[in-house]
């Protein structure tokens, strides 16, 4: 099966009666709930071989709580890259806050622990969620064992000021009316009301952040990518948060440079992220698409129906010690497939793409021939 297409330059008549297209195979992952995001290459070698595996990808499913989201996709070493592919689901046992967490959005590996995102959302008629606000981790070899132990820390919207902080002098896409009634203002009065911990760290002047991608720069900081808000001419967001590891210890989270993608989106088709991968050396990966699903009452897309109209694509970028525009390189575009949900680049170059289709999750691996 072919999708899309891939930006190789321009080619002669020749060059171009050889190459081939992508070739894209799909394996149905079984997986259920069937809202799978993200996707991190995970495991030591040592752990691939005693297991049979030549690869191993973490994705997480929004709809269980932190310790039950999480779920391994195994390739059987020496199988071709269209069979021997198996989803396993890992049970963590979270250190505090057993059950009080939900919608995983973002995973991310670095000095052999995975890393693991809420969204810092809320549902899509708000207001923003206490539960969604959260970081864990756990140690990558970890992921095969029983007694497996998911170090959570809980934000408690920490991260939501950090973002808005960095985002002061950035120019954004106006917040609607609707979000600010059911996001905000809705936040704001339940905090104080409720006399909630995190009264405060909402303030009206926020936008409410979604995030969907996060992803580790070479210098160890943390770099989140949002599905909304976008700038005001509809370029996806990255911003960076400089003590990742401090959020464990009970620190807030530090905001540092904001960077935008200035060829991906556009005032009529703003662009959000959706999946982050790394490479290394400051080189990313990443999956961008529309800023919330269409047809299921979004409050982002009632008072910005536009959102809804970007189509998901696989772009490839670096990023530079200075903020602001960065432009991108073009893997591959969808389609009409919208839900591409996760990114990872194999050791051998293919790339993988978790997709969520009606009823099931899939796997799709891109070959460049």
């Amino acid at each position: 099966m072919r999708v899309g297409e891939h930006r190789r330059g321009p080619a002669s008549p020749h060059q171009r009666a050889c190459v081939k297209l992508p070739t894209v195979h799909e394996t149905d992952l079984h997986l259920d709930p069937n809202e799978a995001s993200d996707l991190s290459r995970v495991l030591s070698p040592a752990a691939l071989q005693a297991n049979g595996w030549d690869r191993a990808m973490l994705t997480v499913l929004d709809e269980a709580c932190a310790e039950d989201a999480l779920a391994l996709l195994v390739h059987t070493a020496g199988c071709p890259l269209d069979e021997g592919w198996e989803a396993r689901r890992v049970h963590a046992e979270p250190n505090t806050g057993k059950g009080k967490t939900e919608d995983a959005e973002a995973c991310a590996v670095r000095d052999g622990y995975a890393y693991i995102l809420g969204s810092q959302f809320g549902k899509k008629a708000g207001p923003l969620s206490a539960r969604r606000s959260w970081i864990a981790r756990i140690r990558e070899d970890d992921l095969v064992t029983k007694d497996a132990r998911l170090e959570i820390a809980r934000l408690r919207f920490g991260l939501h000021r950090a973002v808005n902080d960095a985002l002061r002098d950035i120019d954004l896409l106006p917040l609607g009316p609707l979000a600010r009634e059911r996001y905000i203002d809705a936040t704001i009065a339940i905090g104080e009301e409720e006399g909630k911990r995190w009264a405060g760290r909402v303030l009206p002047t926020d936008q409410p952040i979604n995030l969907e991608a996060a992803e580790f720069r070479a210098d160890g900081s943390l770099v989140v990518g949002l599905r909304y808000p976008v700038t005001a001419e509809g370029h996806p967001l990255l911003v960076e948060i400089t003590n990742p590891d401090g959020l464990f210890e009970d620190e807030a989270p530090r905001p540092g440079r904001v960077w935008w993608l200035e060829d991906v989106g556009e005032p009529h088709a703003p662009a959000g992220f959706r999946a982050l991968d790394t490479r290394g050396e400051d080189r990313f990966d990443a999956i961008i698409g529309d800023l919330d699903a269409a047809n299921k009452s979004a409050t982002v897309l009632e008072d910005h129906p536009q959102g809804g109209k970007a189509a998901s694509e696989h772009v490839r970028f670096q990023l530079s010690d200075a903020a602001g525009a960065v432009t991108t390189e073009r893997v591959h575009h969808f389609g009409a497939i919208r839900r591409v949900e996760g990114v990872a680049i194999d050791h051998e170059g293919d790339s993988h793409y978790v997709i969520d289709e009606e009823g099931h999750v899939a796997l799709r691996t891109l070959v460049i021939e």
